[in-house]
């Protein structure tokens, strides 16, 4: 989704609404991502202009991803929502400013920030399987950080147990 410059003077109140569903299946994107793809996305909002150089956008996404299954790597559904908020600039932008994005040749992208938002929604790891389907092999097997987790006992401290000391 692009917007030039033009775009939002000739708009009501340099303000352009935004209401556009998107698919994405194969994109550079997505290639270095846990996302494999995003088969449905909704993008709603606001993109609001001062007359001067900043854009401001108001952005609020609500889609599906697919992901691959931690365990066995099959594609899984994931529904997210979430908002973005984002400025960018007619001007040059300096260094120091990391907050705002320079429009390239008075066109505003919103592709690199509707992807982020969606990408920031995708799950560091995802299964389905239940816990007692979890692999395991001959002296190992695969646990999950939520299981109850059983006192050990240091090996190194373990031996002061055969002491039996007597209260005076």
């Amino acid at each position: 989704m692009k917007f030039t410059k033009q775009d939002f003077l000739q708009s009501p109140q340099m303000m352009i609404n935004v209401d556009e569903h998107i698919k994405v299946e194969e994109n550079d994107f997505l290639r270095h991502s846990p996302v494999r793809s995003i088969p449905s996305a909704h993008i709603t909002g606001t993109l609001s202009y001062d007359g001067k150089a900043l854009v401001t956008s108001d952005l609020e996404l609500e889609g599906t991803l697919i992901v691959p299954d931690s365990i066995t790597d099959e594609d899984l559904e994931v529904e997210f929502s979430t908002r973005s908020q984002h400025t960018y600039s007619f001007e040059p932008v300096n260094a120091g400013e990391e907050e705002i994005t320079a429009a390239r040749k008075d066109t505003v992208d919103l592709n690199p920030e509707i992807f982020q938002a969606i990408l920031f929604e995708a799950p560091m790891s995802l299964t389905r399987l239940p816990r007692d389907q979890y692999p395991e092999g001959k002296g190992w097997k695969l646990i999950s950080d939520q299981d109850p987790k059983e006192p050990a006992i240091d090996p190194r401290w373990e031996k002061l147990n055969d002491f039996k000391l007597e209260d005076e």
